[in-house]
């Protein structure tokens, strides 16, 4: 890949790499929405739907199984890129170092929305006293929303790359962050529209009986990985982008 980078040309690397290993990609999704099917019905009998116990543990296996098996995926297609081969059995295994790395920084994101949600929060209903917040679909909570929005959408702009980095440089949790932080830094719009294609690919595939689903969502990490790929090319000459020396990586 050269330096000129569109949403184009990402798209269509990502479609020729998807069109060479549909039945693997087909493949990963099946057991993905399986698997959340079988422990969501399994907990639902075991706790009933309104049980707190039973979401709590439908919430940590779920966050379990989406950090080994988005390791296990990225691990996959980066092989088939780098090495154009197709993946054995143990290319399929999550190496659990990377899989907890990508807990690590799951965690680390989660609390800081958590903390900046409830600082806007707070601040919003402490100056506006009179809103009922009884209706959450009412006007007057609209302006609350977007605030929150705002944070949580430049967050996942600028670290959507940190799993692509522990995957593919193998580094960890906290340099993952840095790392992803960097190589987003001027390239924020470009990553938006990018992301906006995405939601309207898989928007797409919902409406398609939600069958479409089963392409689009693994495909929307492919976009990631090509452009993940992309812009690490870009970046090849900069220091604090490591590319050729992953075994300096393994720190968190």
């Amino acid at each position: 890949m050269d330096k000129r980078m569109s949403v184009s040309v990402i798209l269509s690397d990502a479609w020729d790499l998807a069109k060479r290993n549909i039945w693997i990609l087909l493949g990963f999704t099946a057991v993905q929405f399986m698997f959340i099917f079988f422990i969501t019905a399994l907990l639902t009998a075991i706790f009933g739907g309104a049980s707190g116990t039973g979401v709590l543990l439908q919430n940590v296996l779920l966050s379990l199984f989406d950090a080994f098996f988005t390791v296990a995926f990225y691990q996959v297609f980066f092989k088939l890129i780098d090495d154009d081969t197709n993946p054995e059995f143990p290319d399929f295994i999550p190496n659990l170092v990377k899989a907890i790395n990508f807990l690590i920084v799951k965690l680390i994101i989660g609390l800081i929305l958590v903390f900046l949600i409830a600082i806007i929060s707070s601040v919003y209903f402490i100056n506006s006293p009179e809103i009922d917040t009884s209706n959450p679909f009412s006007w007057d909570l609209l302006p609350v929303f977007i605030l929150i929005a705002i944070p949580i959408i430049f967050l996942t702009i600028r670290l959507c790359f940190v799993v692509c980095f522990i995957v593919d440089q193998e580094s960890g949790s906290s340099e993952s962050i840095s790392q992803s932080w960097t190589i987003t830094k001027g390239h924020f719009w470009f990553i938006t529209l990018l992301f906006l294609v995405m939601l309207g690919l898989n928007i797409l595939g919902a409406m398609a009986l939600f069958v479409g689903l089963l392409f689009t969502v693994p495909f929307s990490s492919l976009i990631l990985i090509i452009a993940y790929r992309h812009l690490v090319n870009s970046y090849a000459d900069e220091e604090d982008i490591m590319l050729n020396d992953p075994e300096d990586n393994n720190g968190n």
